[in-house]
């Protein structure tokens, strides 16, 4: 397959490409650098682009069997409008251009983004794949990144939405950047430890995606996490145990707002979600267990 990966330099789309390289697809990669550890490999193309723009960077995407669309600018900052915008419009307006250089009547499948933050803040409930969007600026987001991504679907090709929990991995994603204060010893609990943590180790959420890209049956939205989602407190237990440290403080609610501002709310949103469509299609997870997962991410 010839497949574009939009944000392909950035953490999750430099497994994606390595894993579909290794596979003998050919790979053509989006970012603002352009740099990826892949250059040099056969059949692989990096562009240093902005997507939000239209550009000759959209020719790759008709030229393309399938599309995975990853842009977006991290929301791990502290928010203002400007960082509000940017979150917004690195998400939307790639997502646009994307869609609006497939050919109608196409075979570009489409693979876009999303998060578990569209279902905002929902406490013991579980949550899987038909359950209703929630309220707050990332399930915001995420429902109208969505939206745009599904316009696709009238081009002709199919349209799959993955929704990602906490990405566990080396060198990005959600465990990075815990590391160095569990490793001094300072971690902990967030705001009581209660809310529901959903997350899915790196290895597991590029061979779901693959598994849904040979598919041809599978669109819509798909919850990229784990089956055995942990609260807070247990995730910092097990991630502080893999590490041989202590995790005595907890972090109080008005600390993390005092330190992140909104977005410290946004960190303890409470998602109990399951990945019910990839465990009824038959999706096997090599790390179905946190334990088992932070045992191979530290020690590997």
């Amino acid at each position: 397959m010839k497949v574009l990966i939009t944000g392909g330099t950035g953490f999750i789309g430099t497994a994606v490409a390595g894993r579909l390289l290794d596979e003998g697809h050919e790979v053509t990669v989006t970012g603002r650098s352009g740099n990826s550890p892949h250059q040099g490999r056969e059949r692989f193309l990096a562009l240093a682009c902005d997507t939000t723009a239209a550009g000759p960077w959209q020719e790759e995407v008709s030229r393309s069997d399938a599309v995975i669309n990853l842009a977006g600018r991290s929301i791990f900052t502290r928010w203002n409008k400007e960082k509000k915008e940017q979150i917004v419009n690195s998400r939307l307006l790639t997502t646009e251009h994307v869609v609006s250089a497939m050919t109608p009547g196409g075979k570009t499948d489409l693979f876009s983004a999303s998060a578990v933050g569209y279902y905002g803040n929902r406490g013991d409930t579980l949550l899987a794949e038909d359950a209703a969007g929630g309220e707050g600026f990332l399930a915001e987001v995420s429902r109208r990144w969505e939206a745009e991504a599904l316009t696709a679907s009238k081009k002709g090709g199919r349209v799959v939405i993955m929704r990602f929990g906490g990405v566990l991995g080396m060198g990005g994603g959600a465990l990075d950047a815990m590391l160095t204060p569990y490793k001094l010893g300072l971690g902990g609990p967030l705001a009581g430890g209660d809310q529901w943590f959903p997350w899915i180790h790196m290895d597991d959420l590029v061979a779901a995606l693959l598994f849904l890209m040979a598919r041809d049956s599978a669109e819509g939205p798909v919850n990229f996490c784990a089956p055995y989602v942990v609260r807070n407190r247990d995730f910092s237990k097990a991630l502080a145990g893999a590490l041989g440290r202590p995790a005595p403080f907890s972090v109080p609610l008005f600390a993390l707002r005092m330190a992140m501002g909104e977005l410290g709310d946004e960190i303890i949103a409470s998602q109990r979600v399951v990945p019910e469509k990839l465990s009824s299609w038959g999706f096997a997870f090599a790390y179905p267990s946190l334990e088992g997962a932070l045992k191979n991410i530290l020690e590997g």
